[in-house]
């Protein structure tokens, strides 16, 4: 018979990790560590209860994907330095979490319950000193007001494709440290955000309303706001000064949204940090001379996929930063070389115009001779993919199979 020592020596180096991974000293059976025991992960193994004789020093206990269905403050005895707690995926409801499940944990700071289908609520007793909780792919439907009542220090929250219909008054009145809140992917219409309900997390800086069913976006945001996130509404309209509280800003996603059709002058009134505007996929219809009046900061504007006939002359003269401008897939049959004027626009340095019907005549001869003259600043990007609509002589040719000569007014 081999050896312990020989046994040792004929396993290969991924097995042989594996192997002390597996029998690190006072790591739970079928469990694996790393780093010692500061990390246990006992994910995906079928456990309907959390495995006993869990290391003390434990720092992330990870537990996912498992069929537990109730959690007890036994479970968590003496795990003093546990920082992260894992139970996503599992079979928890509110009922599965008592009063003192987490009483013997003071440094647990991140609380991971997602996709625990049975949660319609949050558990009543959750540790107070958390900052960050992840209750994504629940049940929830109603945030109520006393949701977050004892949960001071929360940074981070992430309440992501629950359904949540309706967000109740003063539920954030708490949450005067709240950073970061993530609500996408819900169902959540204008009845369901009351005014000022987010005015009290005043530290907040993210913002994240993707894909619900608003149709106008909400008054009275933190004016803190770094980063705004309204992709996938129903809004219709941006009226005139809606953001002006938001002086901080420095990114507005508003994409993927045909309702909005109409972007009031002077709507971005107040937006001088804002650094990027993506306004990709709307219906958007009509840029006026001061549709991005305000916008001094910003430094990428996507409004490619909309439905703009026209841009006049001084559209973006206000944009002093202004690099990169995506102007593709929009309904454009000509363009002024002022549009473009980089001793207005300094900075600019890329521009994207393919998919635009072009009516090549002698109004679009200096955009062929710009192409033509070494790309020089600002940089059409793929020049080959824009095609003329018009006249009917040149109707789908490519612009580099043509010359400026090509380009001609009857």
């Amino acid at each position: 018979m081999a050896s312990f020592r020989t046994a040792i020596l004929l396993l290969t180096p991924a097995v042989l990790l594996a192997w002390v991974t597996v029998a690190a000293p006072g790591c739970p059976e079928h469990c694996e560590c790393e780093h010692g025991t500061l990390i246990v992960n006992c994910s995906r193994l079928g456990l309907t209860r959390v495995p006993t004789a869990i290391p003390a020093n434990v720092q992330q206990l990870i537990l996912e994907n498992n069929n537990i269905a109730k959690v007890s403050r036994d479970n968590f005895r003496g795990l003093k330095s546990l920082q992260f707690l894992d139970l996503s995926s599992n079979q928890l409801n509110s009922e599965g979490i008592p009063a003192d499940a987490f009483d013997d944990v003071p440094s647990l700071q991140t609380l991971d319950l997602s996709d625990n289908r049975k949660f319609e609520d949050f558990p009543t007793y959750l540790p107070s000193q958390l900052m960050t909780l992840y209750f994504i792919q629940n049940s929830l439907k109603h945030v109520k007001k006393e949701a977050f009542a004892n949960l001071s220090d929360l940074i981070h929250l992430d309440i992501s494709y629950n359904g949540v219909e309706s967000i109740a008054p003063g539920a954030f009145h708490n949450l005067s440290n709240l950073a970061v809140f993530y609500c996408d992917f819900n169902k959540l219409n204008d009845n369901g955000i009351p005014t000022s309900v987010f005015q009290p997390a005043s530290k907040l800086s993210i913002l994240g309303l993707r894909f619900n069913q608003l149709t106008r976006v909400p008054v009275d945001l933190p004016p803190g706001l770094e980063h705004l996130d309204l992709v996938g509404n129903k809004i219709v309209e941006l009226p005139s000064r809606v953001f002006s509280n938001l002086t901080e800003l420095q990114t507005l996603e508003i994409w993927q949204q045909p309702s909005l059709t109409t972007i009031d002058d002077d709507a971005f009134a107040g937006l001088g940090k804002l650094q990027i505007l993506d306004a990709t996929s709307t219906g958007l219809n009509r840029v006026t001379g001061r549709t991005m009046d305000g916008l001094t900061g910003t430094w990428q504007v996507y409004l490619s996929l909309n439905k703009i006939p026209a841009i006049p002359a001084g559209a973006f003269h206000d944009m002093k930063n202004l690099s990169s401008l995506w102007l593709d897939a929009n309904l454009i049959t000509t363009l002024s070389p002022e549009v473009l004027d980089t001793s207005v626009l300094p900075r600019l340095s890329e521009v994207y115009l393919w998919g635009n019907p072009w009516t090549c005549d002698c109004h679009l001869r200096w955009l062929k001779e710009h192409i033509d003259n070494n790309n020089t600043a600002p940089t059409i990007q793929d020049p080959h993919l824009n095609v003329c609509n018009a006249p009917p002589k040149l109707k789908g040719r490519a612009f580099d199979t043509l010359s400026p000569n090509d380009f001609v007014c009857s």
